[in-house]
């Protein structure tokens, strides 16, 4: 069934990627959006699969809370990046409101990162380290978009909060993976975060610079589509 739902996801992400490299923005959101809700489906699997199988059991969710607990906030965090995934989408038809629908966006993929990081601690531990990797990146973001001539606007101050939050998000998520030695839980939803990263990294340009290049568009879409993938599958693993 896993491979079903992937399969699934891996159709409905090339049909959307097809329909914005060839412009066509309007069939390009509906299979966004379908593309959303298949890794919020491979998340669904994941907490079944995680009840059903013997060593787990429902009984696992009930009175270990922890699991409970990390599996409701990593598909609320998925949640979360399919309607700003939708709220940046809007933007391409109302122009007038480019501004306001990628704040949105931004605060709601925000609030989704926050969900992972209080999954993840909730799970294993708080570390002030992953403060610092947070911070550290958004001098580095600040560095290369003052270089690189970025016009942020009204956004600059919303975007370096959102840097500082999905970067911190991303070193949980390392510092994680190295507390439960790298286990395929712990690495799927770190290589997940990593890409996630990667991804808004480069809509950085896109939507700062007005870059229009396939390779940025497709680079951006296949790093986020594949991270929230990744982030999905990893409750399989638990």
């Amino acid at each position: 069934m896993i491979f079903v739902l992937i399969g699934l996801f891996l159709v409905s992400w090339f049909v959307f990627i097809y329909h914005v490299v060839k412009q066509k923005r309007l069939e390009g959101f509906f299979y966004k959006g379908f593309a959303s809700f298949m890794f919020i489906a491979i998340a669904l699997y994941g907490a079944f699969h995680f009840m059903t199988t013997p060593a787990n059991g429902v009984g696992m969710l009930i009175f270990e809370y922890k699991y409970a607990r990390l599996i409701l906030l990593i598909i609320l965090g998925l949640v979360s990046g399919l309607i700003g995934d939708l709220f940046l989408g809007v933007q391409y038809f109302y122009d007038q409101k480019r501004i306001f629908t990628i704040n949105n966006g931004m605060i709601i993929f925000l609030i989704g990162h926050l969900l992972y990081i209080v999954g993840i601690i909730n799970y294993t531990k708080f570390n002030i380290i992953a403060l610092g990797i947070g911070l550290i990146m958004t001098i580095v973001v600040y560095i290369g978009g003052k270089l690189m001539d970025l016009k942020m606007g009204k956004l600059e101050i919303m975007t370096y909060i959102y840097t500082f939050v999905i970067f911190t998000m991303v070193g949980f998520s390392i510092l994680q993976a190295i507390d439960l030695s790298f286990n395929l839980y712990s690495l799927s939803f770190m290589i997940g975060a990593l890409l996630f990263g990667l991804s808004d990294l480069l809509l950085a340009p896109i939507y700062f610079k007005n870059e229009k290049s396939n390779v940025f568009v497709v680079s951006n879409l296949a790093t986020y589509y594949l991270g929230q993938l990744l982030i999905a599958l990893s409750i399989f693993f638990l």
